[in-house]
C-alpha cells in the first residue's frame, strides 16, 4: 500500500507461475476482497491467441502460438481449475 501511494499511476503485477502460485494468489484476493475493495482494483489476466483471417492461428518467430495478454475485472467465481495466469493490482480511485 505504501508502495502504491507514492506512485498512484502504478499497478503491481503477480505472476501465477504455475498452478499452486496461480490458486494461492486467487484465494489471496478471493477471500480479502470485503477488506480490499475499497482500496485497490483487482485485474485478471489470461492469455490469448489470435486467429487469423484464414484460419490459422498467430504464430511466433519460433512457430509457436503467440499468446497475448487479456485482461479482465478480476472474476470473483472462477473455479480453480480456470484460474488466472497473471495478476495485476492498483489503487481504487476511491481511495
Amino acid at each position: 500500500m505504501t508502495f502504491l501511494k507514492d506512485n498512484p499511476d502504478a499497478t503491481i503485477g503477480i505472476d501465477g507461475s504455475d498452478d499452486l502460485r496461480a490458486n494461492l494468489y486467487h484465494r489471496m484476493f478471493r477471500y480479502n476482497y470485503k477488506d480490499l475493495q475499497d482500496f485497490i482494483v483487482i485485474i485478471g489476466v489470461d492469455g490469448y491467441v489470435r486467429l487469423l483471417r484464414n484460419g490459422n492461428i498467430e504464430l511466433d518467430i519460433d512457430g509457436l502460438a503467440f499468446f497475448k495478454p487479456k485482461p479482465e475485472p478480476f472474476d470473483f467465481q472462477r473455479k480453480s481449475n480456470d484460474l488466472y495466469r497473471y495478476y495485476m493490482f492498483n489503487l481504487s480511485h476511491n481511495f
